[in-house]
């Protein structure tokens, strides 16, 4: 029996993932995490073969997250979920240790597939993403390749502080000016970006490796 545990801060994610497992007699479900405190903790009393983790959560990444899971946890397997097909994401997860990487989207026969390919040692990855990997590798195009702007010093040190989780009134004190002076630069990063969010901000800048 494999066991398995999965980490989403969406409660139809985590549903929707439990109702296609728990139909399989090999593999089952002991707990369910929807932010990196709640892993770290749940982990610490209840290990699974296999974590299914969410890259973006409400109190960090599950990029950063996999890395430090993997030191502590020699044996845990880790299977990425993401909305991106972004190949940064997946190089930069799967550095860090993940042994697969998932799109949501996914359906009930990749899922299991996903998990008895790891379980087994192997790395595993959708045919749609290994062929952008191979075409990342052969330095062709691929669908995650835009046009990004020049960005100031100051730019870049306030980009490179938001991927690292630090607010507003964090990145004034560490850079020596107002907060008013960080929304600023925040609010023409998300402009020349073509980003929505800080979460945008976070894809783009290790999708493009600007930190």
């Amino acid at each position: 029996m494999i066991t398995v545990a999965i980490t989403d801060d969406h409660f139809m994610v985590v549903e929707g993932l439990k109702t296609m497992l728990n139909q399989v007699d090999t593999i089952k479900i002991i707990d369910a995490y929807h932010t990196v405190n709640d892993t770290v903790e749940g982990l610490k009393n209840n290990s699974p073969d296999i974590l299914l983790l969410d890259i973006n959560l409400p109190d960090g990444n599950g990029i950063d997250l996999c890395k430090i899971l993997k030191q502590t946890y020699k044996d845990l397997k880790i299977i990425a979920l993401s909305n991106f097909e972004d190949i940064a994401f997946i190089k930069q997860i799967i550095k860090n240790g993940a042994n697969g990487y998932l799109l949501k989207n996914t359906n009930k026969s990749e899922l299991v597939l996903a998990i008895h390919t790891v379980q087994n040692d192997e790395l595993f990855l959708p045919e749609t993403l290994q062929r952008q990997l191979l075409n990342d590798s052969l330095g062709k195009p691929t669908n995650s390749s835009f046009f990004v702007p020049n960005l100031t010093r100051r730019e870049k040190e306030v980009l490179s502080l938001i991927v690292k989780e630090y607010t507003s009134e964090d990145i004034a004190n560490k850079l020596f000016v107002t907060v008013k002076t960080v929304e600023a630069h925040r609010s023409n990063l998300i402009q020349k970006l073509s980003v929505k969010n800080v979460a945008g901000l976070v894809r783009v800048a290790l999708e493009k490796g600007l930190v």
